[in-house]
């Protein structure tokens, strides 16, 4: 984003000093009548207005504050128009930080590379009157200037507005999983939702060719900062599950239609509940042995006891014993749905006695021989059937 932006800069007649942290990026900017410097401080010095244009708060704030950092260099009454997507938060932590007398401009953009290219960004500013004024001829030269409010407002709303531009990616991933379920064509049905989302005529136009316009990686960190601090529920924070999933595969520098497409050809979230018939049914109806979860997936195991098939405990007071039995059931749940003891992330045990903690270690040492799993062990004083002792669960990712 920033060199097309320095371009349209430099053609407008701006007196204009350049610096990006991968130098190479920088360079071809000396032939749009750009000089180029070496460091921050330097390109900012003797400066009225210093744009950044970079891809997180950590970087802001390293360029600004960090070693040969901008903000000690800038002259009195300079003015910063950041135009990185930050949030308010940070917003209002880094102009806290500034010398006296420096005006600051919270400027994220709407659009893209070849938005930029074409100077017809959508500038959501957030700042006070005169520090905008200060920078509104050279923000022209970039696109649409939108006063939205104080510093931290344009922040805020460029987080509303990418919370809905990734939301609707992963929106039509859903749907055109759901035509490949009913058997619609996909390219029929990607023109039909063409004409009511301009994220899938973007779909219909992108190549696959062409670099990114907007990484995945990007995407996700402006989901995570949208929900900062809200609880794990709702719309967006399934997106930004399924953006998180995206990443794990891979995909971070891919362009943001890269989510759809992930998204179409991963199975959704499905919980079965159920009692494998190679175990005893549960003594009440008030639980289900395991919860099987796809997309992962995970097997989720209620805590066993040492029941056989008669309801009783088996030898109670044999604590070697018992540890057997529920060692025994937990790996024939684990083998019902492909699965063992390897598999196994996470143990709990629940035991009467913790001086008997040897007897049941010696056991479960036989059934666990490669890498131990999380594990919590707990003594009770006593379980749900008077002869127990001892009651194990189990999370276990299945192959």
């Amino acid at each position: 984003m920033g060199v097309p932006m320095a371009r349209r800069l430099a053609a407008a007649g701006h007196d204009l000093t350049v610096w990006n942290r991968t130098p190479a990026r920088a360079a071809p900017l000396a032939g749009s009548g750009a000089a180029v410097r070496g460091t921050p401080a330097e390109a900012v010095r003797d400066r009225e207005l210093v744009v950044t244009m970079l891809t997180d708060a950590a970087a802001v704030e390293d360029v600004l504050f960090g070693p040969d950092g901008a903000a000690p260099a800038l002259p009195p009454g300079a003015v910063i128009a950041d135009m990185s997507t930050i949030g308010p938060d940070a917003v209002h932590r880094v102009r806290s930080r500034l010398p006296e007398g420096i005006g600051y401009v919270d400027a994220p953009v709407s659009g893209s590379v070849p938005h930029a290219e074409a100077g017809e960004l959508v500038i959501l500013a957030g700042a006070a009157q005169d520090d905008l004024a200060r920078c509104a001829g050279a923000l022209a030269a970039l696109g649409q200037v939108r006063h939205v409010g104080p510093p931290g407002s344009g922040a805020a709303l460029k987080l509303v507005v990418n919370g809905a531009l990734v939301g609707s990616f992963a929106v039509l991933g859903e749907a055109l999983a759901v035509a490949d379920r009913l058997g619609v064509d996909s390219g029929l049905a990607l023109d039909a939702l063409a004409r009511i989302s301009p994220q899938a005529r973007r779909l219909k136009e992108h190549t696959g060719g062409e670099p990114p316009r907007f990484t995945l990686a990007l995407a996700a960190k402006d989901i995570g900062l949208a929900l900062d601090g809200s609880p794990p529920a709702g719309v967006l924070s399934a997106v930004r599950a399924r953006t998180d999933a995206a990443l794990a595969a891979g995909l971070g520098g891919h362009d943001l239609v890269a989510l759809t497409d992930h998204i179409r050809r991963t199975p959704t979230m499905r919980l079965t509940l159920g009692n494998p018939e190679t175990v005893p049914a549960p003594p009440n109806p008030a639980y289900s042995h395991t919860a099987y979860v796809t997309q992962g997936p995970m097997l989720y195991v209620s805590g066993q006891i040492a029941l056989g098939e008669d309801g009783q405990v088996d030898k109670p007071g044999d604590m070697t014993r018992q540890s057997e039995v529920v060692l025994s059931l937990l790996e024939r749940i684990l083998a019902a749905h492909g699965a063992g003891f390897g598999d196994v992330v996470n143990i709990r045990t629940f035991i009467t006695d913790m001086d008997r903690l040897r007897e049941y270690g010696a056991v479960r040492r036989r059934y666990f021989t490669g890498p131990p799993p999380t594990s919590t062990t707990v003594e009770v004083s006593r379980l749900f059937h008077p002869d127990a002792l001892l009651e194990v669960e189990i999370v276990a990712a299945v192959p």
